[in-house]
């Protein structure tokens, strides 16, 4: 007499290869009673086919690695430019949507940089097998101008990810891998006899670092910096003269503070506040890289979501601007981790000063940036 199912044993863990039982109603016999791996079940699903052979994709929804719709992508590079950047396939839009990426495998170079063409709310990249950074992924100088939302990647995913994820995949993780609407809070700065601005907070399990505040000239307060976002870091304040204040930094991750005058500099943001010596313009964004099998990063190998060091200045006792906040950073691997590279999404500094006696700008909060092994058994629950 065979075993009734409410007499089996209890599954403590489940795995891609565990079986269930099915109701075979094609079946011409008597007996249509089957079994079939969770892993086939998955597949037979996604194909609406009624055999249970092996398929190259995967079901968002029920699996987190992609889709493999992209295939594998090998980026290599001039070994003579070591800063080829790759912008085809890896289209934005300004302040658009994040870029979604399925990658079956991914390999980049050394001479490679990856990163959106135009700053954007996030880029996402799937790999179903395994993935060597030997040059550089990027949103350094990515974050968008956008209002925050509290993500838990459901804005960037396909549908029901986010919970399934948090709850299922990552039990373990007190964060729950979750993107906060709100960032870490922009700088204030005091009066300071040196005019010396003050570093945006620092933004932990899901958040991004806020922005700098601008440097004072003596006893005056440099402009304050704003609060990071879901899709940010925040912008820096603006840099201060004699007797007038630098400008406050825009709201979910807009402009950074105007210099009080054309010597002082602006903080970074998008764009950079005015006045001083501009550096650069942007704030660190969202960056999730999420890898199947094993992870490489090289030597010279980088995954970053850093922020912009803020606008210099050019006249004694004028402040510099403030550097904007570093965005938030997820990366998880199924199987090994080499890394021999860095995975960072550290503030921008205060902008420099020139000559010397200008008040310094404070740098921009780091934001979050989480590397860890991930779960990769095929859940029972969702």
């Amino acid at each position: 007499m065979p075993t009734r199912i409410s007499d089996l044993p209890e599954y403590t863990t489940i795995t891609g290869s565990a079986f269930v039982p099915i109701v075979d109603i094609n079946e011409q016999i008597a007996s249509k009673n089957k079994k079939i791996t969770i892993n086939d079940l998955r597949k037979y699903f996604f194909t609406g086919t009624t055999t249970s052979s092996s398929f190259s994709k995967h079901t968002p929804g029920l699996y987190y690695f992609g889709d493999n719709s992209n295939g594998p992508l090998n980026l290599t590079g001039s070994i003579t430019n070591v800063r080829t950047f790759v912008s085809r396939s890896f289209a934005s839009t300004q302040d658009g949507a994040p870029v979604i990426k399925n990658f079956s495998s991914l390999f980049i170079s050394r001479s490679v940089v990856v990163s959106p063409t135009l700053r954007c709310r996030g880029m996402l990249i799937f790999v179903d097998g395994d993935a060597t950074i030997s040059g550089s992924l990027r949103m350094t100088g990515r974050g968008a101008k956008f209002t925050g939302s509290d993500a838990s990647f459901t804005t960037i995913n396909p549908p029901y990810l986010g919970d399934y994820w948090s709850t299922q995949l990552f039990p373990s993780a007190s964060y729950l891998s979750r993107v906060f609407a709100v960032g870490a809070a922009g700088a204030t700065s005091p009066p300071s006899p040196f005019g010396i601005g003050t570093v945006g907070s620092t933004g932990i399990l899901g958040r991004s670092g806020g922005g700098g505040s601008g440097g004072g000239a003596p006893g005056i307060t440099g402009g304050v910096g704003s609060a990071g976002t879901s899709f940010s870091g925040g912008s820096g304040g603006g840099g201060s003269t004699p007797g007038t204040v630098g400008g406050s930094a825009v709201s979910f991750g807009g402009a950074g503070g105007t210099g009080a005058a054309l010597s002082s500099g602006g903080g970074a943001g998008n764009p950079a506040g005015a006045n001083g010596a501009v550096v650069g313009e942007g704030t660190g964004g969202l960056l999730i890289l999420i890898v199947r099998g094993n992870l490489r990063i090289g030597p010279n190998g980088s995954i970053a979501a850093n922020g912009i060091t803020g606008n210099g200045a050019t006249a004694p006792n004028t402040g510099t601007g403030g550097g904007s906040g570093g965005g938030i950073l997820y990366v998880y691997y199924g199987g090994t981790l080499t890394n021999n590279g860095t995975v960072t999404s550290n503030g921008g500094s205060g902008g420099s000063a020139s000559p010397l006696a200008s008040g310094l700008g404070g740098a921009g909060g780091a934001g979050t940036a989480i590397i860890s092994k991930l779960n990769v058994a095929f859940p029972a629950g969702n």
